[in-house]
Protein backbone atom coordinates (compact mmCIF):
# COMPACT_ATOMS: atom_id res chain seq x y z
CA UNK A 1 0.00 0.00 0.00
CA UNK A 2 1.31 3.27 -0.61
CA UNK A 3 0.50 6.98 0.22
CA UNK A 4 1.33 10.50 -0.93
CA UNK A 5 1.30 13.17 1.42
CA UNK A 6 -0.88 16.37 0.34
CA UNK A 7 -1.61 18.81 3.61
CA UNK A 8 -2.66 18.85 6.74
CA UNK A 9 -5.82 19.20 8.09
CA UNK A 10 -6.95 22.06 10.50
CA UNK A 11 -2.54 22.51 10.77
CA UNK A 12 -2.76 19.12 13.32
CA UNK A 13 -3.32 15.89 10.79
CA UNK A 14 -1.48 14.91 7.99
CA UNK A 15 -3.84 13.95 4.52
CA UNK A 16 -2.57 11.44 2.73
CA UNK A 17 -4.16 9.73 -0.75
CA UNK A 18 -4.00 6.32 -0.99
CA UNK A 19 -2.33 5.32 -4.58
CA UNK A 20 -1.78 2.35 -6.79
CA UNK A 21 0.92 2.50 -9.26
CA UNK A 22 1.34 -0.32 -11.91
CA UNK A 23 3.52 -0.78 -15.83
CA UNK A 24 5.71 1.34 -17.15
CA UNK A 25 5.56 4.18 -20.21
CA UNK A 26 3.83 7.16 -20.70
CA UNK A 27 1.27 7.68 -17.49
CA UNK A 28 -2.40 7.27 -17.46
CA UNK A 29 -3.83 9.06 -14.15
CA UNK A 30 -7.48 7.87 -13.24
CA UNK A 31 -9.98 10.42 -11.03
CA UNK A 32 -12.85 8.17 -9.83
CA UNK A 33 -16.51 9.49 -9.89
CA UNK A 34 -18.45 10.87 -6.70
CA UNK A 35 -19.51 8.49 -4.42
CA UNK A 36 -17.09 5.71 -5.50
CA UNK A 37 -12.97 5.07 -4.85
CA UNK A 38 -10.31 4.09 -7.68
CA UNK A 39 -11.50 0.34 -7.68
CA UNK A 40 -14.15 1.72 -9.85
CA UNK A 41 -11.18 1.09 -12.56
CA UNK A 42 -10.80 -2.85 -12.08
CA UNK A 43 -11.93 -2.93 -15.92
CA UNK A 44 -9.30 -0.53 -17.04
CA UNK A 45 -5.80 -0.68 -14.93
CA UNK A 46 -5.07 -3.87 -16.71
CA UNK A 47 -5.74 -3.20 -20.03
CA UNK A 48 -4.12 0.46 -19.85
CA UNK A 49 -0.69 -1.46 -18.42
CA UNK A 50 -0.76 -4.30 -20.65
CA UNK A 51 -1.35 -1.75 -23.35
CA UNK A 52 2.06 0.19 -22.47
CA UNK A 53 1.09 2.73 -19.98
CA UNK A 54 1.81 3.03 -16.56
CA UNK A 55 -1.12 3.55 -14.94
CA UNK A 56 -1.47 5.64 -11.61
CA UNK A 57 -5.43 5.23 -9.96
CA UNK A 58 -5.77 7.10 -6.44
CA UNK A 59 -8.33 7.73 -3.96
CA UNK A 60 -9.92 10.98 -3.51
CA UNK A 61 -9.66 12.16 -0.42
CA UNK A 62 -12.43 11.53 2.25
CA UNK A 63 -12.89 7.92 0.08
CA UNK A 64 -11.58 4.56 -0.39
CA UNK A 65 -8.21 4.23 1.57
CA UNK A 66 -6.90 7.91 1.76
CA UNK A 67 -7.55 10.17 5.06
CA UNK A 68 -10.36 11.83 5.78
CA UNK A 69 -10.08 15.30 6.39
CA UNK A 70 -12.84 17.43 7.35
CA UNK A 71 -12.37 20.10 4.74
CA UNK A 72 -10.90 19.86 1.53
CA UNK A 73 -13.69 18.55 -0.58
CA UNK A 74 -14.24 21.69 -3.09
CA UNK A 75 -12.55 21.49 -6.52
CA UNK A 76 -9.80 23.80 -6.38
CA UNK A 77 -9.00 21.63 -2.94
CA UNK A 78 -9.46 18.42 -5.36
CA UNK A 79 -7.53 20.18 -8.02
CA UNK A 80 -4.47 21.35 -5.72
CA UNK A 81 -4.37 17.37 -4.81
CA UNK A 82 -4.00 16.35 -8.15
CA UNK A 83 -1.23 18.73 -9.17
CA UNK A 84 0.52 17.30 -5.79
CA UNK A 85 0.11 13.75 -6.83
CA UNK A 86 1.47 14.96 -10.55
CA UNK A 87 4.36 17.03 -8.94
CA UNK A 88 5.58 14.08 -6.41
CA UNK A 89 5.36 11.30 -9.03
CA UNK A 90 7.60 13.44 -11.15
CA UNK A 91 4.86 12.88 -14.00
CA UNK A 92 5.17 14.59 -17.35
CA UNK A 93 3.18 13.60 -20.92
CA UNK A 94 0.04 12.78 -18.36
CA UNK A 95 -3.06 11.26 -19.79
CA UNK A 96 -5.86 12.44 -17.15
CA UNK A 97 -9.16 9.96 -17.33
CA UNK A 98 -11.65 11.30 -14.64
CA UNK A 99 -15.28 10.25 -14.79
CA UNK A 100 -18.72 11.95 -12.94
CA UNK A 101 -17.19 14.36 -10.50
CA UNK A 102 -13.08 13.15 -11.30
CA UNK A 103 -13.76 14.59 -15.06
CA UNK A 104 -14.66 18.19 -13.15
CA UNK A 105 -11.36 18.23 -11.51
CA UNK A 106 -9.64 17.47 -14.26
CA UNK A 107 -11.29 20.69 -15.45
CA UNK A 108 -10.57 22.72 -12.61
CA UNK A 109 -6.65 21.30 -12.78
CA UNK A 110 -6.58 22.74 -15.81
CA UNK A 111 -7.77 26.10 -15.14
CA UNK A 112 -5.67 26.40 -12.17
CA UNK A 113 -2.60 24.62 -13.28
CA UNK A 114 -2.11 24.71 -17.33
CA UNK A 115 -1.28 21.79 -19.53
CA UNK A 116 2.13 21.85 -19.26
CA UNK A 117 2.30 18.39 -17.40
CA UNK A 118 -0.60 16.90 -19.41
CA UNK A 119 -1.20 16.09 -23.03
CA UNK A 120 -4.51 14.67 -23.17
CA UNK A 121 -7.86 14.46 -21.28
CA UNK A 122 -10.77 11.63 -20.95
CA UNK A 123 -14.15 13.07 -19.39
CA UNK A 124 -16.25 9.79 -18.84
CA UNK A 125 -19.72 10.60 -17.92
CA UNK A 126 -18.79 14.12 -16.71
CA UNK A 127 -20.08 16.06 -14.30
CA UNK A 128 -20.03 19.24 -16.28
CA UNK A 129 -20.30 22.02 -16.54
CA UNK A 130 -23.19 22.61 -13.90
CA UNK A 131 -25.36 19.90 -12.45
CA UNK A 132 -27.67 22.59 -10.66
CA UNK A 133 -31.12 23.82 -12.47
CA UNK A 134 -31.09 27.34 -11.61
CA UNK A 135 -32.85 30.78 -13.19
CA UNK A 136 -29.64 31.44 -15.29
CA UNK A 137 -29.10 27.64 -15.76
CA UNK A 138 -32.24 25.69 -16.63
CA UNK A 139 -30.64 22.47 -18.32
CA UNK A 140 -29.18 22.06 -15.55
CA UNK A 141 -30.04 17.36 -14.74
CA UNK A 142 -30.51 17.83 -11.27
CA UNK A 143 -33.46 20.07 -9.70
CA UNK A 144 -33.64 22.18 -6.30
CA UNK A 145 -36.16 19.25 -5.94
CA UNK A 146 -33.76 16.47 -7.06
CA UNK A 147 -31.04 17.57 -4.92
CA UNK A 148 -32.64 18.42 -1.05
CA UNK A 149 -33.84 15.09 -1.67
CA UNK A 150 -30.48 13.09 -2.18
CA UNK A 151 -28.70 15.42 0.31
CA UNK A 152 -32.13 14.61 2.83
CA UNK A 153 -31.31 10.86 2.35
CA UNK A 154 -27.65 10.82 2.81
CA UNK A 155 -28.17 12.71 6.04
CA UNK A 156 -30.84 10.42 7.42
CA UNK A 157 -29.98 7.08 6.21
CA UNK A 158 -26.83 6.88 3.64
CA UNK A 159 -26.88 3.40 3.09
CA UNK A 160 -29.96 3.43 1.31
CA UNK A 161 -29.34 6.24 -0.50
CA UNK A 162 -26.31 5.02 -2.00
CA UNK A 163 -28.03 1.46 -2.69
CA UNK A 164 -30.81 3.35 -4.56
CA UNK A 165 -27.67 5.90 -5.93
CA UNK A 166 -25.43 2.60 -7.13
CA UNK A 167 -28.67 1.13 -8.66
CA UNK A 168 -29.36 4.02 -10.61
CA UNK A 169 -25.67 4.09 -12.21
CA UNK A 170 -25.77 0.89 -13.69
CA UNK A 171 -30.28 1.13 -14.69
CA UNK A 172 -31.46 1.18 -17.78
CA UNK A 173 -34.91 1.02 -18.53
CA UNK A 174 -35.38 -0.29 -14.79
CA UNK A 175 -33.16 -3.29 -15.56
CA UNK A 176 -29.73 -3.24 -13.94
CA UNK A 177 -26.87 -4.06 -16.24
CA UNK A 178 -24.76 -5.49 -13.24
CA UNK A 179 -24.71 -8.80 -11.15
CA UNK A 180 -26.18 -7.96 -7.78
CA UNK A 181 -22.92 -9.02 -6.40
CA UNK A 182 -21.18 -6.62 -8.77
CA UNK A 183 -23.44 -3.59 -8.48
CA UNK A 184 -23.38 -4.19 -4.47
CA UNK A 185 -19.54 -3.98 -4.97
CA UNK A 186 -20.03 -0.15 -6.09
CA UNK A 187 -22.49 0.78 -3.61
CA UNK A 188 -19.77 -0.89 -0.58
CA UNK A 189 -17.28 1.95 -2.52
CA UNK A 190 -19.66 4.70 -1.38
CA UNK A 191 -20.50 2.90 1.42
CA UNK A 192 -16.91 3.34 3.06
CA UNK A 193 -16.42 6.57 2.30
CA UNK A 194 -16.48 9.39 5.16
CA UNK A 195 -20.16 10.90 5.72
CA UNK A 196 -18.48 14.41 5.60
CA UNK A 197 -16.80 13.58 2.67
CA UNK A 198 -19.87 12.07 0.86
CA UNK A 199 -22.23 14.99 1.75
CA UNK A 200 -19.20 17.67 1.40
CA UNK A 201 -18.69 15.90 -2.10
CA UNK A 202 -22.12 16.13 -3.12
CA UNK A 203 -22.60 19.90 -2.86
CA UNK A 204 -19.76 20.25 -4.74
CA UNK A 205 -20.85 17.70 -7.66
CA UNK A 206 -24.22 19.60 -8.26
CA UNK A 207 -23.47 23.37 -6.95
CA UNK A 208 -20.15 23.93 -8.94
CA UNK A 209 -20.49 25.94 -11.88
CA UNK A 210 -17.74 25.37 -14.93
CA UNK A 211 -19.33 26.64 -17.47
CA UNK A 212 -16.66 29.16 -18.34
CA UNK A 213 -14.13 26.61 -18.09
CA UNK A 214 -14.75 24.01 -20.47
CA UNK A 215 -12.98 25.49 -23.76
CA UNK A 216 -9.85 22.27 -23.19
CA UNK A 217 -7.13 23.38 -24.99
CA UNK A 218 -6.04 19.06 -25.23
CA UNK A 219 -6.65 17.25 -27.15
CA UNK A 220 -10.05 15.55 -25.29
CA UNK A 221 -12.11 12.37 -25.29
CA UNK A 222 -15.73 12.75 -24.16
CA UNK A 223 -17.48 9.09 -23.39
CA UNK A 224 -20.69 8.71 -22.15
CA UNK A 225 -23.76 6.34 -21.75
CA UNK A 226 -26.83 6.98 -24.05
CA UNK A 227 -29.05 6.14 -21.21
CA UNK A 228 -27.18 8.28 -18.45
CA UNK A 229 -30.06 9.28 -16.01
CA UNK A 230 -27.22 10.78 -13.30
CA UNK A 231 -25.50 12.81 -15.95
CA UNK A 232 -27.49 12.96 -18.78
CA UNK A 233 -25.42 13.62 -22.13
CA UNK A 234 -27.28 16.59 -23.44
CA UNK A 235 -26.51 18.97 -20.27
CA UNK A 236 -23.41 17.46 -19.79
CA UNK A 237 -20.94 15.94 -22.52
CA UNK A 238 -22.83 17.45 -25.20
CA UNK A 239 -21.69 20.64 -23.59
CA UNK A 240 -17.79 20.41 -24.08
CA UNK A 241 -17.43 21.60 -27.36
CA UNK A 242 -14.34 20.98 -29.82
CA UNK A 243 -14.19 17.19 -28.24
CA UNK A 244 -13.74 13.40 -29.90
CA UNK A 245 -17.38 12.20 -28.44
CA UNK A 246 -18.31 8.16 -27.88
CA UNK A 247 -21.46 8.10 -26.60
CA UNK A 248 -22.24 4.26 -26.05
CA UNK A 249 -25.21 3.13 -27.51
CA UNK A 250 -27.67 1.07 -24.50
CA UNK A 251 -25.40 2.18 -21.19
CA UNK A 252 -25.95 3.56 -18.34
CA UNK A 253 -24.35 6.35 -16.21
CA UNK A 254 -21.64 3.73 -15.16
CA UNK A 255 -20.79 2.61 -19.06
CA UNK A 256 -17.13 1.62 -17.62
CA UNK A 257 -18.65 -1.02 -15.91
CA UNK A 258 -22.00 -1.88 -17.73
CA UNK A 259 -19.72 -1.89 -20.98
CA UNK A 260 -16.33 -2.67 -20.38
CA UNK A 261 -14.87 -4.02 -23.76
CA UNK A 262 -16.65 -0.82 -25.39
CA UNK A 263 -15.33 1.38 -23.53
CA UNK A 264 -11.47 0.24 -23.72
CA UNK A 265 -11.90 0.32 -27.41
CA UNK A 266 -12.68 3.54 -27.54
CA UNK A 267 -10.09 4.57 -24.82
CA UNK A 268 -6.88 2.87 -25.90
CA UNK A 269 -7.18 4.01 -29.34
CA UNK A 270 -7.29 7.30 -28.13
CA UNK A 271 -4.38 7.29 -26.10
CA UNK A 272 -1.95 5.22 -28.92
CA UNK A 273 -2.74 8.74 -31.02
CA UNK A 274 -1.58 10.87 -28.46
Amino acid sequence: MAYLPVGVDHGRTPVELYYEDYGHGRPVVLLHDWPLSSRMWEAQLPALVEAGYRVIAYDRRGFGGSSRPWDGYDYDSLATDLHTVIEQLTLSEVTLVGAGMGAAEIVRYLTRYGTTAVRRVVLVAAALPYLYRSYDNPQGSWTPEQFDHLEARLNTDRFAMLDTYATRMFQVDGRVLLSDLHRDHYRDQGVAASPQALNAGLTTLARSDLRSEIAIPLPTLVIHGEHDDITPFPATGEQIKGSAVEVIQGAPHGCHATHPLRFNRTLLPFLANA
